[in-house]
């Protein structure tokens, strides 16, 4: 894969880390019907909204700029994500704009963001060995809606309503669904999501192979 890729990943990362949600990706700036701009990641963080730039390379003079500008646009505070600045001028121009930088290697004590690649890499093994179940009981209609709801759901309050559930409703059904070693305690509401993608999954595999 892209060293952009892997970059943007770790930004990601390094983003949910600092507490930050991730609101969308590719955001597109418009005036009127032309599109002016684009920012690669909107992000909000005890209410205060991010305009985001990740930069696989150095932030330089120019970089500030976009990020400082394209953030007035959305209304948000300037944020960049790269490995270094490309010289002090960078530096002086993003603190005298307030253009937050942080430092990929620096926050993630690694040298390139393709070191960091090789541990995802090698992590996804030990990670889908915890979230995926041992085996997989016959699911009943309720835990079948929950399941789904989960999947669809951007948010807890969003599967709640798909699930047609108070939010203290789906939490207890949750529960069940762990008591019966379907989810496990994840880290975050994307990790729910990704286990109950998951559990769908296999439940269509094996009815797709008891089928046939």
């Amino acid at each position: 894969m892209s060293r952009g890729f892997w970059t943007e990943q770790l930004a990601l990362f390094v983003l949910e880390s600092e507490g930050f949600e991730i609101l969308g990706r590719r955001e597109k700036i418009v005036r009127g019907s032309s599109e002016i701009a684009e920012v690669d990641l909107v992000a909000r963080k005890q209410g205060e909204l991010y305009a985001v730039e990740v930069k696989s390379g150095k932030v330089s003079v120019t970089d500030v700029r976009q990020a400082y500008t394209n953030a007035k646009l959305l209304g948000a505070k300037p944020l960049i994500l790269a490995r270094s600045f490309s010289d002090d001028a960078a530096r002086a121009l993003a603190e005298e704009l307030g253009v937050q930088v942080i430092l990929l290697p620096e926050y993630m004590h690694f040298v390139s963001p393709e070191e960091l690649a090789e541990l995802v890499e090698k992590a996804l093994v030990s990670i889908l060995d915890r979230l995926l179940p041992a085996g997989l009981p016959e699911l009943s209609e309720e835990e079948t809606r929950v399941l789904e709801a989960l999947a669809r759901g951007s948010t807890f309050s969003e599967a709640a309503r798909l699930a047609n559930m108070r939010e203290d409703e789906l939490g207890r059904a949750i529960e069940r669904l762990r008591e019966r070693g379907l989810l496990v305690h994840g880290r975050s509401s994307a990790e729910l999501r990704l286990q109950a993608k998951v559990v769908l999954l296999l439940r269509s595999l094996l009815r797709e192979r008891l089928a046939t």
